[in-house]
């Protein structure tokens, strides 16, 4: 008759046993990001929010640009710091809600938030900018500066609608 013989069970070694909870907090942040609703075409009011936060890029764009001519064309001391802050912080929001357009569209609820962060983020921008507009005496950025603002409330209401909302949470 053939003896067998069990091998004792290994212990887990310091490095998988330490790789446990960030599995455990990847696997966490993977389904804050995870498509919530697979195979199913989300409504309406989500498509447009989708194609919303593509179409506002541009103009935060042109705002970031006309802040970076003014910047070009000389300005007062007092004036280049906060020029320079807000054509950062306009570019990120730009990028950023064309970079979140899609995971909102699919119903990440984490990216979703951070989108509204972000819309509120730009309204500031849009803010920041009609003041530095008004200090300076600059058309083209006062210009700039109201169709910022009127994007930014437009994208703070789609995503605050209630079928976002809904498809999102």
């Amino acid at each position: 008759m053939q003896d067998s013989v069990s091998s004792p069970a290994s212990p887990a070694s310091p490095a998988t046993s330490a790789l446990r909870p960030l599995d455990a907090a990847l696997a966490s942040a993977a389904g804050l990001v995870a498509v919530r609703h697979p195979g199913v075409r989300p409504p309406q009011d989500v498509r447009q929010t989708c194609a919303l936060l593509f179409a506002v890029a541009p103009v935060y764009v042109l705002s970031a640009y006309l802040t970076w001519d003014r910047l070009d064309s000389g300005v007062p001391d007092g004036f280049v710091a906060g020029l320079w802050a807000l054509l950062a912080v306009t570019v990120l929001v730009a990028a950023f809600l064309a970079a979140v357009a899609v995971p909102v569209r699919r119903g990440a609820p984490a990216l979703w938030r951070s989108a509204q962060a972000a819309s509120v983020v730009g309204l500031g921008a849009a803010l920041a900018a009609l003041y530095c507009a008004a200090r300076l005496a600059s058309t083209p950025l006062l210009v700039a500066g109201l169709l910022t603002a009127l994007a930014a409330v437009v994208v703070c209401i789609a995503l605050w609608s209630s079928e976002v909302r809904r498809w999102c949470s």
